[in-house]
């Protein structure tokens, strides 16, 4: 039974982080579209997530703890990594550095894992 509870609070934390995440993406990058493709955002960013967040997680539940700082700035070391690759990868140069959309979404993405990740998965 343990198993499942453990089960049930990662997909919560995942469901919650991608649509918030989602909505903050949308916000932020696609002011004409809006929520157009808002189901292809949620795809990548629950890819995103589950490769990349999901393992620091797991290795972050060792020693469990409600809203540590100590688990954002891992959150946001790696998010920000994955935000920089990605920008890097599609084309847009050194230039990606000096933005700060960039920076700003590293922050509110490993901020929004974080909390659904205290909320949801944190027991102490």
């Amino acid at each position: 039974m343990r198993m499942l509870s453990g089960i049930f609070s990662y997909l919560c934390t995942a469901a919650f982080s991608v649509v918030s995440a989602t909505i903050v993406y949308t916000v932020m990058f696609l002011e004409n579209n809006g929520f157009a493709s808002f189901m292809a955002i949620s795809f990548f960013m629950f890819a995103a997530y589950f490769i990349f967040a999901a393992p620091v997680q797991i290795f972050l539940n060792r020693s469990p703890q409600k809203f540590s700082s100590r688990y954002l700035v891992a959150y946001f070391i790696i998010s920000f990594a994955v935000c920089a690759t990605a920008a890097l990868l599609l084309g847009n140069g050194l230039i990606v550095f000096v933005w700060y959309k960039l920076y700003l979404f590293s922050f509110l993405s490993a901020f929004i894992y974080w909390f659904w990740d205290s909320v949801f998965f944190q027991k102490k």
